[in-house]
């Protein structure tokens, strides 16, 4: 459910390339030289945009140095200073993020020895994160309430009565536009902040739907919890009738939800950020339901890695 938040390298400008790289690098070496090496893996697409926003919108420092990269640390990049308050964000925002999500797809790998290692991962970076706590305070992310959430988005996962899809998309959403959003609370004015919580809760509901549409056919075997196949019940699951009649309606969630998201650009009234939030909705969203129709409809793979390793694409 996480790492959908790129955009498309092809379709930006290389001053919008270089601009976005500089919030990915940044975070990436905050990453490495307050934890492990091992930390590098962490960087994600979610922590760079909500960096780059705050930067913009609150903090107003986009004075680069260059400094070494932590993957090839010969080679020199720009990146923003290591006490810049945006990057302690997003670099905390992407330890949230595992814990949200990454810790699920780590520990649904099989072997004696992978399942050691990932379960080693995820107590160390919970360790990590639990140490900073005052960090999340600092940017009014309550943590207790983002696990209160999360219990309660279980509860009603294994409820048999609720089947309404847009009842775990309402959830999910509210609680992406929560830790998304509490840090500009009281530092900007209430508008725009509003337009903000309306934004991310659209992206929390788009990036739950491409999350759940991607991996119909694999839950459906697994017998994991998948909103759409709860809400539908399909007697044949693999049916290509019935995966192309479900991916055109809720493609069609996807399309409402990302109209209602640029009706609110003037509002959010970004600058430096706007061209790269746009190729987020536009080009992003276009390539990644392309690759959703290519694995639900058509049956081809989908694509491996998109979590780890990401900067191979910046």
């Amino acid at each position: 459910m996480i790492g959908y938040l790129k955009p498309d390298k092809m379709e930006l400008v290389m001053k919008d390339y270089q601009y976005y790289k500089m919030y990915y690098c940044s975070i990436c070496r905050h990453l490495v030289r307050n934890n492990l090496r091992i930390y590098s893996f962490l960087t994600g697409y979610e922590g760079t945009l909500l960096a780059m926003l705050y930067n913009e919108l609150v903090v107003q420092n986009g004075d680069a140095i260059l400094d070494n990269c932590s993957g090839v640390p010969l080679a020199k990049v720009p990146v923003l200073p290591a006490d810049h308050e945006a990057i302690e964000l997003g670099s905390y925002l992407c330890l949230l993020a595992f814990q949200v999500k990454f810790q699920d797809d780590l520990l649904d790998e099989t072997g004696f020895w992978i399942t050691k290692y990932n379960q080693f991962l995820k107590n160390h970076i919970e360790k990590s994160a639990n140490k900073r706590k005052e960090v999340y305070e600092k940017f009014r992310i309550d943590l207790n309430y983002v696990h209160k959430k999360q219990v309660e988005l279980r509860v009603l996962e294994e409820d048999s009565l609720i089947r309404d899809s847009t009842v775990y998309l309402e959830h999910w959403g509210s609680l992406f536009a929560y830790i998304m959003t509490q840090p500009f609370s009281g530092k900007i004015d209430e508008e725009r902040c509003q337009a903000l919580r309306e934004m991310f809760k659209g992206l929390g509901k788009i990036i739950n739907l491409l999350d759940a549409m991607a991996d119909i056919k694999e839950d459906a075997a697994s017998g994991q919890f998948n909103p759409i196949l709860k809400a539908e019940s399909p007697q044949d699951s693999k049916d290509r009738e019935w995966l192309e009649s479900a991916y055109k309606v809720y493609s069609g969630v996807i399309q409402t939800e990302r109209q209602k998201i640029l009706k609110l650009f003037p509002v959010l009234a970004l600058r430096e950020s706007l061209s790269i939030v746009q190729n987020i909705l536009t080009h992003c969203l276009d390539r990644e339901l392309k690759k959703v129709f290519d694995s639900m409809v058509l049956d081809k793979s989908k694509e491996k890695g998109r979590l780890l390793f990401n900067c191979k694409d910046f």
